[in-house]
């Protein structure tokens, strides 16, 4: 027995049925969920014999409506053909059971629960960390790397509803087969069930944090592929198009859906080789080797408190977006805020070429922003103190 298959809550499991050959582990372990503290399941692929210093990438798998951690088996042999690492978390939402969790915020953390999960006790390439997922598990994707975006590499989404109330509101086509009729009708129940009812004033927000639309500007910060078939009766194509031509107002380099002429919803469509093709040349690396890609400029929307690359970002209380454009420009910090309560930026996460020495905030409430490094807080101003002096806060990187 190898010292990995002893780790506590870890346990070797045998699944011959899917002919997965001897040369890479198939495992199950249990993480605490971050956002609810449930205790959840995964299935992980690992190499056989890794070294500590042999780090390979991780693909991070959401599964598709309906499935479970062991639906993905078609991605199997690719992985261990590739000497690569996967997992993938059982997902779990807050109405409904993980089957049909759709994007909730508690399969977002199943998500990067599970990867930092892995990062932890294998030898992750932290370069090369990768997401990937259709229909349900296309959503959830999207969702999860608009809200993460310095955590992949790359991202693969295909057949997603990016844009939940839209997609609701759209009547089926009237050509719908009995059995695929009556199983969009039973999404659109499930769906509504996840949510928390028809579109209304009380359920607005939950339709909009669950909708990869709402986090539009973020999808510059991380490269992502999207592919629809052109005939989905389930999600039709315009769920895709309309997100990619929103994020393509941001940003001019992303690419355009890989369309699928004439595929449906429910057969696979695209391969586990084609998916990996698409992520396996994108490295999360900077200039100078640096661990992480350098951004000058951020824009970015948010429904939690979190940190996003040299940003940590508080919304103020209740049902809101926050949004923060920030730029390190022209010698200044400039920062406009939305429905923002605290703004941080960490000058750890900036590269040393990078200097500033004045700085400016734009509210439309009183918000609170600091500059640190590491644990020390080199400055704190709020809204009131629209614009003043930074130069001391490099006294101590001269």
């Amino acid at each position: 027995m190898t010292e990995r298959s002893r780790q506590p809550l870890l346990t070797t499991i045998c699944l011959l049925a899917l002919s997965v050959s001897t040369q890479a582990e198939q495992i199950e372990f249990s993480f605490t969920n971050s956002h609810d503290g449930t205790q959840q399941l995964a299935f992980a692929i690992v190499p056989d014999s890794l070294e500590s210093d042999d780090r390979r990438p991780l693909l991070v798998l959401a599964h598709h409506a309906w499935g479970t951690r062991h639906s993905q088996a078609y991605y199997y042999n690719e992985i261990e053909r590739r000497g690569w690492l996967l997992v993938v978390p059982e997902l779990h939402g807050r109405h409904t059971d993980g089957r049909f969790s759709m994007a909730a915020l508690e399969a977002q953390h199943d998500l990067i629960d599970a990867m930092e999960y892995m990062q932890a006790h294998y030898p992750v390439d932290s370069t090369r960390v990768y997401l990937a997922g259709r229909s349900m598990g296309g959503m959830l994707s999207a969702v999860t790397a608009a809200k993460y975006p310095g955590r992949f590499a790359a991202v693969v989404s295909g057949q997603g509803i990016y844009d939940v109330e839209s997609w609701r509101k759209r009547s089926a086509p009237t050509a719908l087969s009995s059995k695929v009729g009556q199983l969009r009708l039973l999404a659109d129940s499930l769906l509504t069930q996840e949510v928390g009812g028809a579109p209304s004033p009380m359920t607005e927000y939950a339709y909009r944090r669950q909708s990869a639309a709402t986090y539009v500007p973020n999808f510059q910060y991380v490269p992502t592929i999207f592919w629809h078939g052109t005939l989905d009766e389930i999600v039709p194509p315009q769920q895709t198009e309309s997100l990619v031509a929103a994020i393509q107002a941001h940003d001019r380099f992303q690419p355009d859906p890989h369309w699928l002429q004439g595929a449906s919803h429910l057969p696979l469509n695209l391969p586990a080789s084609w998916v990996l093709d698409q992520l396996q040349h994108h490295q999360r690396i900077g200039l100078d080797g640096q661990g992480e890609r350098f951004y000058p400029q951020l824009h970015l929307v948010t429904d939690e408190a979190k940190r996003i690359l040299w940003l940590t970002i508080g919304p103020v209380v209740g049902e809101v977006f926050a949004e923060v454009q920030v730029s390190l420009t022209h010698d200044t910090l400039a920062v406009t805020t939305r429905d923002t309560e605290a703004v941080t930026i960490h000058l750890d996460r900036i590269p040393e070429r990078v200097r500033f020495s004045q700085y400016t905030i734009e509210a439309d409430r009183q918000v609170r922003v600091s500059v640190v490094m590491g644990d020390s807080v080199l400055f704190t101003a709020t809204a009131d103190q629209a614009a003043g002096d930074l130069s001391h806060i490099w006294s101590g990187r001269e």
